[in-house]
């Protein structure tokens, strides 16, 4: 008997989605608990407001052409990158990550005066870091390119060979 490749998709899909459901399972309820505690202290929604702002605000000193549409971006990324949207993916995250002990721990951390500095620092750190790339890969564009040309010959050889 010949399976169809939309039914051994179908199959796929469904082994899938059962190995990802019986995985959020998998973690007890306290454990979960624990990482939706980790999220309140973190501030979660004030840290993802943060960090889109900052993003947003670097793109659009990039391109300013974007300027006229920063109002309609945030309200996409609102919707769609908010706590409300996320959190409980964060959640999954999170209790993947780290043992329910390590978040307790974490969260003792980020309840001091410097683990809520860091909560705060963090958007903006992001941003510096963000520039800090781009402005590395700017200064040395003329070497990727270069990089890339070389690749896309050594490509172009490869087929040309098998022809």
């Amino acid at each position: 008997m010949k399976l169809s490749k939309a039914c051994i998709y179908f199959f796929a899909i469904i082994l899938i989605m059962f190995f990802f459901q019986t995985n959020t399972f998998a973690f007890s309820e306290k454990h979960r608990k624990s990482a939706n505690q980790l999220l309140d202290t973190m501030d979660l929604n004030r840290l993802l407001v943060g960090s889109i702002d900052a993003i947003l605000q670097l793109e659009l000193s990039k391109n300013p052409t974007l300027k006229p549409f920063e109002k309609t971006m945030k309200v996409f990324f609102s919707k769609y990158m908010s706590e409300e949207s996320l959190k409980d993916q964060f959640v999954d995250i999170y209790v993947e990550t780290f043992t329910e002990n390590e978040l307790n721990l974490i969260n003792a951390f980020y309840s001091t005066p410097t683990g809520k500095k860091v909560l705060r620092e963090t958007p903006s750190l992001m941003a510096k870091g963000a520039k800090l790339g781009e402005q590395k890969v700017l200064e040395n564009i003329s070497e990727l390119r270069k990089m890339i040309e070389e690749e896309a010959e050594r490509i172009e050889g490869m087929q040309q060979n098998k022809e």
